[in-house]
């Protein structure tokens, strides 16, 4: 009965010192910097992209963002143009949702520059931390900046070709 009396105590201890175990609590810095670091390393990318951009560091990566940025304007201004002299005539797609549906330059210069922005960062980031000796990575990088200018071009190309047969007073536009 002896040894049943301390198997019965050992039994029932040995829960309550797993609970009185003790774990490491994290110091005031170490959540201070997780809070921060996300938002820094963003800035601190938005500054190396934005260095090599103005120093021409990475010339495909700037020569695809010179031309994404040349898309866009020339998307925007053919937009404009068929905008002014059609007074019936709307912006369609997505863009509609973010620029409105009949829009000022204004519009299509924050939005250009907050895609354009997003787009460039990202493919800064994912050209200089990605997996770079992988055989895909060389072409995965561009993707979302190219596929961006094919379809401010292609766009640019549609309003220009347009025929705007479009009289003042608000008739059909083709």
């Amino acid at each position: 009965m002896k040894h049943g009396c301390w198997l019965a105590m050992a039994l029932l201890l040995s829960p309550v010192a797993q609970a009185q175990q003790i774990e490491k609590v994290q110091t005031a810095a170490t959540v201070r910097n997780a809070i921060f670091s996300k938002p820094l390393g963003v800035a601190r990318e938005v500054a190396a992209a934005s260095r090599d951009f103005v120093n021409f560091r990475d010339p495909q990566w700037g020569v695809l963002t010179i031309g994404q940025i040349g898309a866009a304007s020339a998307d925007a201004v053919t937009s404009l143009n068929n905008l002014r002299s059609c007074l019936s005539c709307s912006e369609t797609g997505v863009s509609r949702f973010f620029v409105g549906r009949h829009p000022d330059a204004h519009k299509y210069i924050i939005g250009g520059a907050i895609e354009i922005g997003v787009e460039a960062i990202t493919a800064h980031y994912f050209r200089n931390h990605g997996p770079t000796r992988k055989w895909y990575w060389k072409a995965l990088w561009a993707l979302p900046q190219s596929f961006s200018l094919y379809e401010h071009a292609r766009a640019a190309q549609q309003n220009a070709a347009l025929n705007l047969g479009c009289f003042s007073s608000g008739a059909f536009c083709k």
